[in-house]
């Protein structure tokens, strides 16, 4: 995570771009196995071919899409409280979160020129040459709201002019759902084929990003940055704690539904999930919820921002498991084996990533906060004392 200080502790920052640099080149060293040995060096297999790297692009362009939304709403619906840190919701949207989410993309294909099918030989009407163009309108949308918003706060142009960008960033943070289409478009996965799934998918981006800036927030805080009020902070951890709430409804309706048959292909992938090898996901999936719901409910007119911090971080863990939990239960719960000699495709689960993806996912990460704190100490971000 980004932490940006004044000018006066510009080693610090520097400290900062070199541990994330670090991490950066340590996920460039793992790439380059990975591309050298292949995906075997992976845990992904025959029956999970989707792990790790698609939960970490869910989940970033989740938040380049609530970024967006978070950006927007101010100047849609007059909450003239959070104008101040549009910007850099803006940014970390336009920037860090797309670069992320666009390389876990490049790293699961394997072969990283097979990104250039995507513009050469793009289907139309497949959901993820849609989830393509979707990541690329972040990317533009993003950086021109970004400037028009640095020009507003310079006074070089009205705050009336950021209406109609603003109404096209809330539209194409909505439209997040997309990404869903991947998975609820596969008729042959029962548990993904859901109208529920697109709701479930909007709802994560926005705890995703809210809870990304509620951390951000807390650290430009203390670094001086930034000076947010605990009260907003407190208003973003009830939204993310509303929005989980809806989130562990839908959880548990699934899992009802999917369980109260007692037989079937569904009822032995709910079991697979709450009673066998998926079990401790699950549980610790349900945990994370109630407890960042907990912790960001928490009544209180100015809690402490070191609570508020650890309840976003605890959002952002339940918002992987569920994701992650969702891509298991149904890859090792397939309605058709394989067919040839159990061993053949036969694992299981849970599965668990390795030390590859998790270097390389960790190295991209970085790469994204990198970017982010140098655009954070480049750009005019920063807010006055209110």
């Amino acid at each position: 995570m980004a932490v940006v200080t004044n000018t006066k502790k510009s080693g610090v920052l520097n400290l900062w771009n070199l541990i994330f640099a670090s991490f950066a080149v340590f996920g460039v060293v793992c790439w380059g196995l990975q591309l050298s040995k292949g995906l075997q060096v992976t845990n992904l297999g025959t029956h999970n071919m989707w792990g790790l790297y698609i939960v970490g692009f869910m989940i970033f362009t989740g938040v380049a899409a609530g970024c967006l939304l978070f950006a927007a709403v101010p100047y849609l619906f007059k909450l003239d409280a959070f104008k101040p840190y549009t910007p850099i919701a803006s940014y970390l949207g336009a920037v860090a979160s797309i670069v992320a989410a666009s390389l876990f993309i490049i790293v699961d294909i394997g072969n990283p020129e097979r990104a250039w099918l995507f513009i050469t030989s793009g289907n139309f009407s497949s959901p993820m040459f849609w989830d393509f163009i979707m990541l690329a309108s972040y990317m533009v949308i993003s950086v021109i709201f970004t400037r028009q918003l640095l020009l507003v706060k310079a006074g070089k142009k009205a705050e009336e002019a950021l209406k109609p960008i603003a109404w096209l960033a809330f539209l194409a943070g909505i439209l997040v759902t997309v990404t869903s289409f991947v998975f609820c478009f596969q008729v042959a996965r029962p548990l993904w084929n859901t109208p529920v799934q697109p709701l479930s998918f909007l709802i994560a981006a926005l705890v995703a990003a809210l809870a990304v800036m509620i951390v951000l927030a807390c650290l430009l805080n203390r670094s001086e940055y930034i000076h947010m009020p605990t009260t907003l902070l407190a208003k973003m951890g009830k939204v993310v704690a509303a929005l989980l709430c809806v989130e562990l409804i839908i959880v548990a309706t699934e899992v009802l539904i999917g369980l109260y048959p007692g037989s079937g292909e569904e009822h032995a992938a709910f079991s697979w999930l709450v009673a066998g090898k998926g079990a401790v996901g699950f549980w610790a999936e349900l945990g994370a919820l109630l407890a960042a719901i907990g912790i960001l409910a928490m009544p209180g007119k100015a809690p402490k921002r070191g609570s508020l911090a650890a309840g976003a971080i605890i959002a952002l863990i339940a918002v992987y498991l569920v994701k992650s939990n969702l891509l298991q239960v149904q890859l090792f719960n397939p309605l058709l084996n394989l067919p040839g000699p159990p061993v053949y495709g036969g694992s299981t689960g849970p599965y668990v990533p390795s030390l590859i993806e998790n270097g390389l996912s960790l190295g991209i990460v970085a790469l994204g906060a990198l970017l982010l704190n140098l655009g954070l100490s480049k750009l005019n971000l920063r807010t006055s004392r209110q």
